[in-house]
């Protein structure tokens, strides 16, 4: 296994990446990641980071006095485990750079990926929802939340461990900002590579409702509506998205994560591409994330293009 960090890359592979780091935390997941990472470091011949983050040793009363000596010791067996895993489950022919680091996982990841001059993290998410999000979060989301490059959040598929990522669709959000296209040149480059149909989605907030009457529309107007927008998206596609490439459109109507987890239901493996407004601090705390959202909840992998 080379981790010769100047490895030459193939000059005929896709150049959409340059270098893609991979968080590894050794789980079941975590392999779903893996195999995303290496399929794409393959296909774009680009240089593969696996980063595995130690936890910062326990502070107070309880912690062992040679605290400086079990932290080498746990750094030590840390970057065994890693070569063990690297030479486990990465092939040869993908050269890969093992780092060991210390802190809180998805700082460390968000702080290496830029200092590494990364355009791409991998991350699997472990799927929590409901009370477990709710107490322990997700590392993946703040990845999402924090990280200046796109972010690929892999769900794996059954219990294989070696599936490539290999999407034959794309779906596409858009609101029509300026923001959301964003991830059009991202979404194009992945359709090209991999002969994937773009699905290019609008969600239309929901019609206020009493009972099931909507206030003050008629089903002519909802139609009318409707159709409006699907107008505008066609437009949308025809201005952002080149002819030869095989696009579709849909118009859905709700809350915007919601529509487009259930939009995607399908037994063709699948990718979402979308941009994040970004979010931070007390705002993000107010109004949360449409892609983190949809990073939780969704049953395929999701690209968050910031």
């Amino acid at each position: 296994m080379s981790t010769n960090p100047d490895h030459p890359m193939n000059p005929s592979k896709s150049s959409i990446f340059s270098h893609i780091l991979a968080p590894v935390d050794f789980s079941k997941p975590c392999l779903h990641g893996l195999a995303a990472a290496v399929s794409l470091a393959r296909r774009s011949g680009a240089k593969l980071t696996l980063l595995h983050v130690v936890k910062h040793l326990p502070h107070g009363s309880h912690v062992v006095l040679d605290a400086a000596g079990l932290r080498q010791d746990l750094l030590r067996e840390a970057r065994e485990k890693l070569a063990e895993f690297v030479a486990t489950h990465v092939p040869e022919d993908v050269p890969a750079e093992r780092v060991v680091k210390e802190g809180k996982a998805f700082d460390v990841i968000v702080r290496e990926a830029g200092k590494r001059g990364c355009d791409l993290i991998v991350t699997a998410t472990h799927g929590y929802t409901g009370l477990a999000h709710v107490l322990i979060g997700s590392t993946a989301e703040r990845i999402v939340q924090h990280a200046a490059c796109p972010v690929l959040v892999v769900r794996g598929r059954g219990e294989s461990h070696g599936d490539e990522l290999a999407p034959r669709w794309i779906l596409v959000p858009t609101d029509f900002s300026e923001n959301s296209r964003k991830a059009f040149p991202l979404a194009s480059a992945l359709a090209a590579e991999f002969g994937a149909k773009i699905i290019l989605a609008h969600v239309k907030p929901g019609l206020p409702m009493t009972g099931e009457i909507p206030l003050n529309f008629t089903q002519q107007q909802i139609d009318t509506m409707h159709a409006q927008a699907e107008t505008r998206l066609r437009k949308f596609r025809s201005e952002h998205f080149s002819e030869e490439m095989e696009t579709t459109t849909l118009v859905l109507e709700g809350e915007a994560h919601q529509r487009l987890v259930k939009a995607i239901a399908s037994d063709e493996p699948g990718l979402i591409v979308m941009a994040t407004h970004g979010h931070t601090g007390w705002e993000h705390a107010l109004i949360g994330s449409t892609a983190e959202r949809v990073v939780r909840h969704a049953a395929c992998s999701v690209l968050v293009v910031r």
